[in-house]
């Protein structure tokens, strides 16, 4: 029998047995010797659960987690609080993996709101030994993707520089890779990732589009763990282990892409693309607190085009930590955040760079959640100090160049209320100031969940809420052979960009083994910087606002049986910008221009299937979308550069230059293409197996278009058929 010492609040973490690692979403429930409930709460991502205002006495403890055999005891409860952990055994007889994903599955959304775990990551067939990140983010309805290269994803009518993207509570700018089947984020380092489409709490503030929130697992806290692998796009090495068995390990991951050396022999064309990141986590378990420390960097080179030598290059620097107090000289359990971020990228010619860019970032949060009302509430703040730099020296254009300085504070407060066993009530309201605009935001926001019958099996989701980023990423989406971005911060003149969402879901289990969901959303958008329009091709960072409006709907459905998966997911979105035609400065008639951008795909549809016989994995990832609006031209002209003496109107027939016709006027042809994959997985030895995993990618190699180079006026197809083989051994 445990007792507490002194009672009122419960709190403790709960592990495995198995690896020592934390378990989220594990179950905790308090009961009267009676049987009759008291209290019950669910382990979040630490692991962590607490239990407050419980009365004096003796109970029943019990913590349950699918996969493993429940934990019971009986307790004492005085008075004060009592701090239990509880290590849970693992259960063989039971469906480990597949029974966690079911019930956190694709089609488990809340008014935008989903999480995906590793076993959802490796159903999609990826050129490597496991899953990534960014392929499976291109399977969610309302999720654009440039094409096959670039790093550029589009959520719900929203840019890349409009999504939030968070490694442990830090920052990352740009982590997906300039191959878009991967990120920073493989499938082995990641714990779970919470993607929200829109509609999130004001615990996220800074983005107008979305938050991907990504936790990464801790190392193993019992054994040493090693493995290696390779495969024609890349070659990866993991370690990790306990430094001290059950309170500290550390994890380590180096993955570096091959495919610019493979690509010939495989394909029979050239890919000049070149990548790499490397991750170290650190995770400390101590009586009073949970600590983990990491460090990532990115790097990715190399050409979208190769006709054009162009070369693109960005990197990505993130270092710090994030610890829960929980300590019994707390009353609550405190938040604490403090982390570096490096962003920069350059665009131009293979020996000068033309082009460059950077964001720096120190920042400090702080965040605490206690009783309220019967609910809970949830309130932080964070500072953050940036320095922002460009350098635009493009031959025969004016050099421009700045770097700025930009203090922000960002605070809020949230709460979440059960008002009976059917409805959930998350109000919540948010705040930033930063010192370039002068002008502090407020952005109230709400979440309802309605159960009927007050079951989990059904629900009725609405999200509604006000949204600023008062940074913004300018790029020329004209021009899809570039992704080069500057990060500026808003001014109160140009107006801080902002976005009005609105959500409204429903989400129903059939059974055991199916789930739908069906969401409509919409969004208003104000202040949103769009480039001008200019008819001579050529980078454009000068922007104007534009106001816009986005509107959808995603249905997405998942089948879960013992040794069968299937997700199906249909989208259908609107993107619309309308700005003033003498400012956004367009060709064209009308004091006000609409028109669509190119990241509005009008229908997506997309299908992943998962199936196990007989000791092998077989992947299927199929998907097809409308195609996206591009620019087409209206001509080539001649011009002299007098100005420099360069050219004589008598003796020089002058330089070509390619002009625009209307902005997105027209229409790419539709993109699909089908992912296959076979893995299993052998013993060799009592300490050391081996992964073999065959696959292609573009296995019917579908012509799909990228885009039509304006400099050039050629077509840049997506990549062909690629057939890999991938290997990977692991030593326990």
């Amino acid at each position: 029998m445990a007792v507490g010492q002194s009672g009122g609040t419960l709190r403790g973490i709960v592990t495995s047995a198995g690896d020592g690692r934390a378990l989220q979403g594990a179950n905790v429930v308090l009961r009267t010797l009676e049987n009759r409930l008291v209290e019950a709460t669910a382990t979040d991502l630490d692991g962590y659960y607490e239990l407050e205002g419980v009365p004096g006495g003796r109970y029943q403890f019990r913590v349950s987690f699918v996969g493993f055999a429940p934990y019971r005891d009986t307790i004492d409860v005085e008075g004060g609080g009592t701090r239990i952990n509880v290590v849970l055994t693992p259960q063989e007889q039971s469906l480990e993996g597949v029974r966690v994903e079911a019930d956190r599955g694709a089609a488990n959304r809340q008014a935008g709101v989903q999480t995906v775990g590793a076993a959802g990551l490796d159903r999609v067939p990826t050129p490597g030994p496991s899953g990534d990140l960014a392929s499976y983010l291109q399977t969610l309805p309302g999720v654009v993707s440039g094409g096959d290269r670039g790093g550029q994803l589009y959520v719900r009518g929203g840019t890349p520089s409009q999504n939030l993207v968070q490694v442990d509570g830090l920052s990352i700018v740009k982590p997906f890779h300039i191959s878009n089947l991967y990120s920073a984020f493989p499938q082995e380092i990641v714990k779970s990732a919470d993607i929200h489409a829109g509609g999130f709490g004001a615990e996220y503030l800074g983005a107008l589009s979305s938050v991907i929130d990504v936790t990464l697992r801790e190392g193993n806290m019992e054994e040493y763990v090693a493995s290696a692998s390779s495969s024609p796009f890349l070659a990866s090495a993991r370690v990790e282990g306990p430094i001290e068995e059950g309170s500290e390990s550390f994890l380590g991951v180096v993955r570096h892409s091959l495919i610019r050396h493979t690509a010939d022999p495989i394909v029979g064309e050239a890919v000049p693309l070149r990548f790499y990141d490397a991750t170290g986590r650190y995770s400390l378990r101590a009586p009073d607190a949970t600590c983990s420390f990491t460090g990532m960097r990115t790097f990715d080179r190399g050409e979208i085009n190769p006709e054009r030598n162009t070369v693109l290059q960005w990197t990505n620097t993130t270092v710090g930590g994030n610890c829960l107090f929980f300590g019994e000289q707390l009353a609550h359990a405190l938040d604490v955040n403090v982390g570096y971020t490096s962003f920069r990228n350059s665009a131009g010619t293979q020996s000068a760079p033309e082009r460059s860019a950077s964001v720096r970032k120190g920042y400090f949060s702080v965040e605490r959640e206690q009783d309220l009302w019967r609910g809970t509430i949830d309130f932080g703040g964070r500072w953050a100090l940036s320095k922002y730099g460009f350098t635009l020296g493009e031959k025969f254009t004016a050099l421009e160049s700045n770097d700025l300085y930009v203090n922000q504070l960002q605070g809020f407060l949230a709460g979440r209320w059960e008002i009976g066993d059917r409805l959930t009530v998350s109000p919540s309201v948010g705040t930033q100031y930063q010192t370039v605009a002068g002008v502090p935001t407020l952005e109230p926001r709400l979440r309802l969940a309605y159960r009927p019958g007050g079951a989990d099996r059904q629900a009725l989701t609405l999200a509604v809420g006000k949204y600023n980023q008062a940074i913004e990423g300018i790029t020329d989406e004209r021009d899809a052979g570039t992704v080069f971005t500057v990060w500026t911060p808003s001014t109160d003149e140009q107006g801080i960009p902002e976005a009005l969402h609105g959500i409204l879901g429903y989400r129903r289990q059939f059974g055991s083994v199916v789930e739908v969901s069906v969401e409509g959303y919409g969004k208003k958008l104000t202040d949103i910087p769009v480039p001008k329009w200019t008819p001579v091709a050529r980078l454009n960072t000068e922007t104007t606002p534009a106001g816009g409006v986005v509107y959808g709907a995603d249905l997405q459905s998942e089948l879960t049986l013992d040794s069968f998966y299937l997700f199906l997911g249909y989208g259908w979105s609107n993107v619309t910008y309308r700005a003033d035609s003498g400012t956004l400065g367009a060709w064209i008639q009308g004091d006000i221009v609409e028109y669509t951008p190119s990241h509005d795909r009008r229908h997506q549809v997309s299908a992943v299937a998962s199936y196990e016989i007989g000791g092998v994995t077989a992947n299927l990832n199929w998907e097809f979308g409308t195609g996206r609006p591009y620019t087409r031209l209206y001509g080539i002209d001649l011009a002299l550069r007098a100005s420099t003496l360069d050219e004589s109107p008598t003796t020089d027939a002058g330089t070509a230059l390619t002009l625009f016709d209307r902005p997105y006027g027209g229409r790419l042809p539709p993109y699909h293409r089908l992912d296959l994959s076979l893995e299993r997985s052998f013993e060799v030895m009592p300490r050391l197996s081996l992964e073999v995993k065959l696959g292609t990618i573009n296995t019917y190699d579908r012509n799909n278009i990228f885009y039509y180079d304006v400099r050039t006026l050629s077509r840049v197809d997506q990549t062909p058929l690629l057939p890999y083989v991938s290997l990977r051994a692991q030593i326990n």
